[in-house]
């Protein structure tokens, strides 16, 4: 639960974004300065007109989207990140540790076993054009994130690795003990593709505050692959059995596929702190569209005939299946922005650091590879971590 604490707190933001700020309008103009001003249409074509006089630069200072620091005719922007982030899964449980090695139906006081997560580097690229006579913006965005984690898990005495439910441990026709091993291996691979094309204008900006409401469309491709892979069952004999060092496992593979297409809504806000430094905040929410594929795959490698003549029985049991479904999703970006206005004024330079967190609802599907299979019920797929970005305006 404190693992997913994070995600709910940015549903709390979000929709604190979309049904506070927009009516805390009067309140925002009085906390600031009292010669912020909500900007008319025909105000900043008058200022485009009137671009290279020094009122001109004074309205137009620290303002992001429809009015830039110096003349309000800048066209495009340019953005790169690096993400620093750890991914956070809901149903992809591979085993069990129970407290007697003699009973796996039943395992005693166990403890589920999820992948090993670990943090990795990701990154970010922007284009935006600006659409100066409307005062829009047209912005597109990806997002590429893969991580790749390998672990070997520790046991303490008298304890055992039970493969879950999403395992097939009846592969071999063997009594329950045998299901029960002494050593587990782990290997996760993440692949997340995020596409973003909005369509933005500001609802309310003055020199010192800007809020922005946008409207778009996400694509988005999620790739998890995962395996667990057991040896040494504790009733393995010296030559027999699931003996790791005589090459015997047994191994469980699991892969999720989801791509989805849809509209997407969100709310940015811009807070003048003083001097060149900005308060963000970013929240988007979509509902996606597209196709869930997920399979399961048993594989058990167990000796049956030990030195000097190895023999093996190989078998496996795989289920794959495929469904068509909406996911909707959240993420949200709180963090703070240094802008810095070059001599030739014509060009601005953004710089920001911030926590980012993304949640995917229903995305992950488990197949239970029983004799009658099932599919479990979607769970969620998060990513949280540090963004580091640079933006250059001109």
């Amino acid at each position: 639960m404190a693992k997913n604490i994070p995600y709910l707190f940015s549903g709390v933001l979000v929709v604190s974004s979309i049904l506070v700020i927009p009516n805390l309008t009067h309140i925002k103009d009085r906390f600031f300065f009292s010669h912020a001003t909500n900007l008319s249409e025909e105000l900043i074509l008058k200022i485009n007109e009137d671009k290279k006089k020094s009122s001109t630069i004074e309205v137009c200072k620290g303002l992001e989207l429809a009015l830039p620091l110096i003349g309000c005719d800048y066209k495009w922007d340019v953005e790169g990140a690096a993400t620093y982030c750890i991914p956070s899964l809901q149903g992809v449980d591979v085993a069990l540790i129970t407290n007697d090695r003699q009973i796996s139906i039943y395992p005693v006081a166990a403890v589920g076993i999820q992948p090993q997560e670990a943090f990795a580097w990701g990154f970010k690229v922007f284009g935006a054009y600006h659409l100066v006579n409307r005062f829009w913006k047209i912005k597109t965005e990806y997002n590429y994130y893969k991580n790749i984690v390998n672990s070997n898990l520790k046991l303490s005495y008298g304890q055992g690795f039970v493969p879950s439910a999403y395992s097939n441990s009846a592969v071999d026709n063997l009594p329950f003990s045998s299901s029960i091993f002494a050593n587990l291996e782990l290997g996760n691979y993440t692949l997340l593709n995020n596409l973003r094309i909005s369509l933005s204008r500001p609802s309310f900006i003055t020199p010192n505050l800007e809020i922005t409401t946008l409207f778009g469309f996400d694509a988005n491709f999620l790739q998890r692959r995962q395996i667990s892979v057991f040896t040494n069952a504790v009733n393995d004999t010296v030559s027999s059995g699931f003996v790791s060092a005589l090459g015997g496992f047994f191994q469980n593979y699991q892969k999720y596929t989801w791509w989805g297409v849809g509209p997407s809504l969100g709310i940015q806000t811009c807070w003048n702190l003083g001097g060149n430094f900005y308060f963000q905040y970013h929240a988007y929410g979509d509902i996606t569209y597209g196709p869930s594929t997920m399979r399961t795959a048993t594989f058990a490698k167990r000796v049956i005939a030990g030195p000097p003549t190895l023999t093996y029985q190989a078998q496996e049991a795989a289920v794959q299946n495929s469904m068509t479904q909406f996911a909707p999703s959240m993420r949200y970006l709180v963090g703070i922005d240094y802008r810095y206005l070059f001599e030739s004024k014509k060009t601005q330079l953004d710089l920001e650091i911030a926590y980012e967190t993304q949640y995917y609802f229903n995305v992950i599907r488990t197949l239970v590879p029983e004799g009658s299979f099932r599919s479990e019920n979607g769970a969620g797929f998060g990513l949280q971590g540090l963004v580091l970005q640079a933006r250059i305006i001109f």
